[in-house]
């Protein structure tokens, strides 16, 4: 019987995927990840195109600055998917004082400078998870290539139909 388990309990682990941690990135790759440069493109066009390419994502624009080159977004969503307390059945079996995740909340701040003829965009997204009364449960600063890659074919659309007279 021994014997038996021990063979069981070797073959589970064998068929475990067992991954090494994922090393942060360094700064370098963060900077290389949230940057891109516009080719032939002035400072106001490609503000625009950020701009017009958050709102098409459901940002809000809290600030932009052409002269600074700045620009401030941010997006809330519910991601309790509407079940509330019920959520995980945390809230059914306790208190009113239960604690679940609500909402998360997406800010961006970028940055857009000019060299020469091109336009460098740099765009920093941080999400922030909070609970059923407001309170944060936790901010991280997004690395999801996937995430900024979707903002930046955006960003292209943005430019492309402005260039075409489209985006009007």
């Amino acid at each position: 019987m021994r014997l038996l388990l021990t063979f069981a309990l070797l073959i589970f682990a064998a068929g475990c995927d067992i991954q090494p941690p994922v090393p942060p990135m360094t700064q370098l790759q963060l900077r290389q990840l949230q940057s891109r440069s516009y080719e032939n493109r002035d400072l106001k066009t490609a503000m625009r195109a950020v701009i017009n390419a958050l709102l098409d994502d459901g940002f809000i624009i809290k600030n932009a600055d052409k002269d600074l080159g700045f620009v401030q977004a941010s997006k809330e969503m519910d991601i309790s998917g509407g079940m509330g307390p019920f959520v995980g059945f945390g809230g059914v079996f306790s208190n009113q004082q239960a604690r679940y995740s609500n909402s998360s909340i997406v800010d961006c701040s970028g940055t857009l400078t000019t060299t020469g003829n091109s336009t460098n965009v740099r765009l920093i997204f941080q999400s922030k998870t909070l609970d059923n009364f407001g309170v944060s449960m936790g901010v991280n600063v997004l690395t999801d290539p996937f995430y900024y890659q979707n903002i930046f074919v955006k960003i292209d659309k943005s430019l492309f139909l402005e260039k075409e007279n489209l985006g009007r």
